[in-house]
């Protein structure tokens, strides 16, 4: 496995932590979900989220609309999952976008089984790996969210 907190160390976090707000709404968004052992899936992610960053759209509020994805829009989902992920398993022990899921699909995106591959967390891309390792992710981030849920209660 890659060493994750020099990854974390030195990963280029191009929109990520350029926007605190979406970044903590989506934050509490996968928690949310987390917390009822479900899952999100990418629409519902972004739905009426505000989104700001300096560089684009004149650094006015912008909206991923759900059915309109931009590749930049991808970009910027895919690397605040990134974040995420990374800042999750190093805190607590999984990768927190595994609860994010393609509607048709019912299961991450291959890219985010792509880069588990390169992060060397799992060795291949076989259907059987990329499901045990998809299924064990959820159950770790189910277990740490419902403690947090009933912590709260």
């Amino acid at each position: 496995m890659t060493d994750l907190q020099e990854y974390w160390n030195n990963a280029h976090w191009e929109w990520a932590d350029k926007d605190m707000n979406a970044l903590g709404i989506i934050r509490d968004r996968i928690a949310e979900v987390g917390g009822r052992t479900s899952l999100i899936n990418y629409s519902d992610l972004v739905k009426d989220l505000p989104f700001r960053y300096p560089n684009l759209v004149g650094g006015e509020i912008f909206y991923i609309h759900p059915y309109d994805w931009s590749g930049i829009h991808r970009r910027i989902i895919g690397n605040i999952l990134g974040y995420l992920s990374i800042e999750s398993m190093l805190e607590h022990g999984f990768f927190s976008c595994c609860l994010v899921v393609a509607r048709l699909e019912s299961q991450p995106s291959d890219i985010f089984f792509k880069w588990m591959e390169n992060l060397e967390v799992i060795p291949d891309m076989k259907q059987d790996t990329v499901l045990r390792f998809w299924a064990d992710e959820v159950r770790k981030a189910h277990r740490y969210y419902r403690k947090q849920r009933k912590a709260r209660v």
